[in-house]
């Protein structure tokens, strides 16, 4: 690839330093893990620098790393990330399109992406192939082949992989992940998951006609490997790509990673082997629905972990308050947002998006208390680590040589129940989901979402 391609530097005055000698590489090796000293710096690679970018990269930059190349389709986020790393990090390089970039820089170590849906496959995929270790904000991918080649491409490059669910790294999620673990609600097979969202459009139809483009965005790199569609203010950049097909996953897709992360965490899920849409709002042919229950079927794990039912709503919907007595009242009502996992000798509630307000009621106990101050918690030992945030245990990962919390043998299973979901919001009908082919049964409409094309001009190495 040349290196004059539209977009591989905004302009020579907007880079400054050196290109950093050396090829992408991975820290690990058939030999085993290279590590780096105490005091050498990780050189990072950013795509996607505003919004969740600005986290997950700061968190780098405070750690002390190298931040050393920006990649973004917007100019201003770019001139703004620079100018927040500039003391630091002086020589750090702009590009707007994300393969320039790894065509021109030669000694990355690790790639933070925090770009829409749409992007998140095949730039992981790049980044990766190049020798990049990789933190992808959720979901892990847009569609479940991507998610099967990201597990592939991990595997075979050696790479070490974080999904950004944040809350999983919060001492209180790890702590009830430790209690869970004990069996103190007993056998599990029933779960309700919930979330107020979406706060964007979702459940509309494509506008006519087309806007000017600002003069900051690049929108064909915007729209990376998705069709061609003219460019429309407000509609798709910044944030409410969200609900759309082409880009997003939807409601599900933004807040499933994080709000089903405790059940798969505590019960061992696996993917599903099928999932229904119950109920559904309207059905939009290029947007998510407003709102709708799914339900989900996990095959059992062993003898004393059952099959579980989860059910998932989202547009406001929520579980009956019935089935939580203990809750309301404790509460008052059911949580805006949550999760409950209904055992055979308690329940357990997660009150929040992120997995930070968690509550109890063992079997006779007529309200839920916080778990901390559960007598039945406090004798439970620490076992899960602790760390100083979801980024900077990636970090930790590739400079000590250690596990995520995140890596791919827990998002993999988690985004594709999230995306498979996200079929069932499409397709009528009961989804028999097989996992290991990466495939529905016996319904040529859901495998025609499985994966997408992508347009000239863009691919997946390899």
């Amino acid at each position: 690839m040349r290196l004059t391609r539209r977009g591989f530097l905004l302009a020579a005055g907007l880079s400054a330093g050196t290109v950093v000698s050396g090829g992408c590489r991975s820290l690990f090796r058939s030999a085993g893990v290279q590590r780096k000293s105490a005091g050498e710096r990780l050189n990072v690679g950013v795509i996607g620098v505003g919004g969740c970018g600005q986290a997950n990269w700061g968190a780098a930059y405070e750690a002390g790393e190298n931040i050393a190349a920006m990649c973004d389709v917007d100019e201003t986020a770019l001139l703004t990330g620079r100018e927040k790393v500039a003391t630091a990090c002086p020589g750090v390089r702009l590009y707007k399109d994300f393969r320039v970039m790894f065509d021109a820089e030669k000694g990355l170590d690790a790639v933070f992406i925090s770009t829409p849906d749409h992007g998140h496959g095949m730039q992981a995929a790049w980044a990766m192939g190049h020798g990049c270790h990789v933190y992808v904000e959720p979901p892990l991918a847009r569609t479940l082949r991507e998610v099967r080649l990201l597990q592939e491409k991990a595997k075979a490059c050696g790479v070490v992989s974080q999904l950004g669910n944040q809350g999983s790294a919060t001492p209180e999620f790890r702590r009830a992940v430790e209690v869970l673990a004990t069996g103190l609600i007993g056998e599990v097979s029933e779960v309700h998951v919930w979330t107020g969202r979406p706060v964007w459009p979702q459940g509309v139809n494509r506008p006519d006609g087309s806007d000017p483009v600002p003069a900051s965005l690049d929108w064909d790199l915007w729209l990376g490997g998705a069709p061609v569609r003219p460019y429309k203010s407000k509609v798709y950049h910044r944030f409410n790509w969200r609900g759309w097909h082409d880009f997003g996953t939807g409601a599900l897709g933004d807040a499933g990673s994080h709000l089903m992360n405790l059940p798969f965490r505590a019960l061992g899920l696996g993917a599903p082997v099928s999932v229904e849409a119950e109920e559904c709002a309207e059905r939009f042919s290029e947007t998510y629905p407003k709102a709708s229950k799914l339900r989900f079927a996990f095959a059992a794990r062993g003898r004393h972990s059952p099959a579980v039912t989860l059910w998932w709503y989202d547009g406001n919907w929520k579980p009956a308050a019935e089935l939580m007595p203990q809750v309301t009242a404790a509460l008052g009502q059911v949580p805006d947002a949550g999760c409950l996992l209904i055992g055979e000798r308690g329940v357990w509630l997660v009150a929040d998006d992120l997995g930070t307000r968690h509550y109890l009621a063992l079997r006779g106990e007529e309200r839920v208390v916080d778990f901390e101050k559960h007598e039945a918690c406090m004798a439970v030992p620490e076992s899960v680590p602790r760390v100083k945030g979801q980024q900077r245990e990636f970090l930790d990962a590739i400079r000590y040589g250690q596990k995520t919390f995140s890596d791919m043998a827990h998002a993999v299973p988690l985004s594709e129940s999230v995306l498979a979901g996200c079929v069932a919001q499409r397709v009528h009908g009961k989804l028999e989901w097989n996992s290991r082919k990466c495939r529905f049964a016996k319904n040529d409409e859901a495998n025609l979402l499985v994966s997408s094309a992508v347009r000239e001009g863009w691919s997946f190495p390899g």
